[in-house]
Parts: C-alpha cells; structure tokens; sequence
C-alpha cells in the first residue's frame, strides 16, 4: 500500500477513480471511487494485476508508459470487470522519483449520465406504481367486503350442502383477492426503526433460501468492515427475500444448469438517490447466473402485476422498490444472457434521520 498518509487521504476524497499500480500492473493503491466503480473491496484489488480487465493494446499502452514515461489517455476504452463491462476513459501517466516505477491511472465512468437516468425513471415508476396501488385498493377492496358479507348472509339461509360449497368457493376467492390487495399497497404499518446489520439479513435470506432450493448455490462475497444501516428490519428483510427469491425462481424455471446466486455488499461513497446526496451507503447485490431480462420487460419490470416468470404475482419487485424508496434507497438491475445482478442500495443515514 502507499504509505504517504496525506496523499492517500488526499485521493480518497476524489470523486474519481484512481488507483497506482507497480512495473508488474499490480494494484498498490486504489481509493474507494475506485472500489465503488469495480465492485471490488481494497482486499479484492490490492497486489492484484489489472492485465486481466484490459485488452492487449492497453496493457501495451501501459508497459510503454513505464518504460517512457510518456502518458496517454484512452475514450471509451472497454474494460471487462468479473464478466461485466465497463466503459470508462482511461488516463495513465507514470510517478516520479522514488515511485517511478508505478502508474497512476485515472478511471471516469462514461455510463453515469445514462445511469442517473436510469435511476430517475426507477424512482417515477415506484411513485407511480404506489398510487396505482393506491388507486387499486379503493376501487376493488370495498366491493370485496360487500360480496364477502353477502355470501355470509346467503350461507346462513342455504341448507343444501351444494350451495354452502359453491358460497364457500365465493368466500375464499375473496379472501385471496384481499390478501393480493394488501400485498399490492404494500407496507403500509408503522415502521420499527433500529440499527440493522444488512449481513444478518442476507443469512436469514440465505438459510431460507437454502431449504426451498437446495439446488441452488448460494455464495457470500461480503465487506466485513460495512457499519449498520437505521431502517426497518422485517421491511429490509421482505425487500431482500422478494428480490433473492425472484431470482432463484427465475433460476427453477429455466432450468439453468449449476443454478448459483452471489450475495455481495459494498461500500458506495458521495452517491445522489432521488436528487439527494448521501456521503455513504451500503450496496447490496444479488447475483444470479440466469438466461436475464428480456429487452421488452426492462422499463415496466418494478411495475405491479409485471412479472417475466410464468407463476409470478408482479409484486415482489414492486413491493422492494417501495421499502427501498421508503428508506431513501434505490433497486436497480444490471442484466445479460448469464448474469443478471439487482443492487439494493440503503443510504447509511445518522441515527433517526431515515423515514421509512
């Protein structure tokens, strides 16, 4: 690691990416932009080469920028990240002095335009997917009572046991539509604040998930070192489950081969949500290995009643981009044939500043 204390916490608070590597491309230094912008941890970067993430040209580039000391910078150069792909401009110069044999590079995502809008619509469609809940659960919960009542009073009249069985079908349908009325306004009670480690969720998450699909892989990649989050625990929870077991359904469905799911956390630094500034937040990601998201679900996917899975309600996605919102987080996807990954990030907020 570099050992120059004010340098370091000099690029720490950079909002650009930047890490130093030595004469064999191995990581020395990256600061948390960096982290943030790879989805690795300082652990997961440090004496690491970056040869595998770049092409040939630019791992030339680089031995060349040793051997000269003449800098570059590359537009748009692709780097592929654990099998994701980032497009990033790209600046390398070498150090001086009695770090001569290092490099510094520079990384600038070029996706964040596209991503914070990305993230704008995300946000309008959870508005709008509440007051369509809203909307909903006027329109069609008062009539469900009425039928309700009627059938009551009608199976208290009826001796024939024919009746009373088609009236008790009537009684039961109504009561399965209320219960999909309650889910579609989603959680509505008062919330139960306190500090929750987001790690403690995940097992939870992962010891059920384990005993409904034991065919199913499920790996830990965690940061350790991440603080606990001010928010509702059962809500976080709900949210974490609708997402992981959206997924592993996804997974039985296709019947993809060795089915495995990722349950990843990491830090997240100086991050808007919903035009908000937040100086840290926790990322969780839930990884699968699944065929993706179909082009023609992408926009409507957080939608209620929208579900690419052929036994799907449509509303465990919804409902967590409502618990997400209501803790001034975010859900978003990244998804390809292989692997999609759903990253809930949960803003790590002063104690009691959070509204859920």
């Amino acid at each position: 690691m570099l050992a120059n204390a004010h340098w370091q916490s000099i690029l720490e608070s950079l909002s650009n990416a930047v890490l130093v590597t030595d004469s064999h491309l191995r990581v020395v230094y990256a600061n948390t932009s960096t982290q943030q912008l790879l989805g690795k941890s300082e652990r997961g970067l440090y004496e690491h080469s970056i040869t595998d993430w770049l092409g040939q040209g630019l791992v030339g580039d680089l031995a060349n920028t040793l051997s000269t000391g003449q800098g570059f910078t590359r537009r748009e150069a692709r780097l592929q990240v654990d099998k994701r792909e980032l497009a990033v401009d790209l600046s390398a110069s070498r150090l001086s002095d009695s770090l001569r044999e290092h490099l510094l590079i520079e990384l600038h995502w070029v996706d964040h335009l596209s991503k914070l809008r990305q993230e704008t619509h995300l946000l309008a469609g959870e508005i709008g997917s509440r007051e369509l809940a809203r909307g909903l659960a006027h329109e069609i919960k008062n009539p469900l009572g009425g039928i309700r009542g009627a059938a009551q009073l009608l199976s208290r009249q009826l001796d024939d046991p024919g009746d009373q069985e088609y009236l008790n079908v009537i009684i039961d349908e109504v009561d399965r539509l209320t219960r999909l009325v309650d889910r579609l306004k989603g959680l509505q009670s008062k919330s139960e604040c306190s500090e929750v480690n987001v790690h403690h969720l995940l097992e939870r998450t992962r010891t059920l998930l384990e005993s409904e699909y034991v065919d199913i892989e499920v790996e830990r990649d965690y940061d350790p070192s991440l603080p606990a989050v001010w928010g509702d625990a059962e809500q976080l929870m709900q949210a974490i489950l609708n997402v992981a077991k959206n997924a592993a359904q996804a997974l039985v469905e296709h019947e993809v081969a060795a089915p495995r799911l990722t349950f990843r956390t990491r830090i997240a630094r100086q991050i808007v949500l919903g035009g908000v500034p937040h100086r840290l937040a926790i990322r969780i990601g839930i990884i699968d290995n699944g065929p993706g998201i179909s082009d023609e679900l992408r926009d409507t996917l957080f939608l209620p009643m929208v579900s690419g899975r052929a036994q799907g309600s449509g509303l465990g996605l919804a409902i967590a981009q409502q618990v997400l919102t209501r803790h001034q987080g975010l859900v978003e996807f990244n998804s390809r044939p292989g692997q999609t990954c759903f990253s809930l990030t949960i803003p790590i907020e002063p104690r009691g500043n959070s509204n859920p």
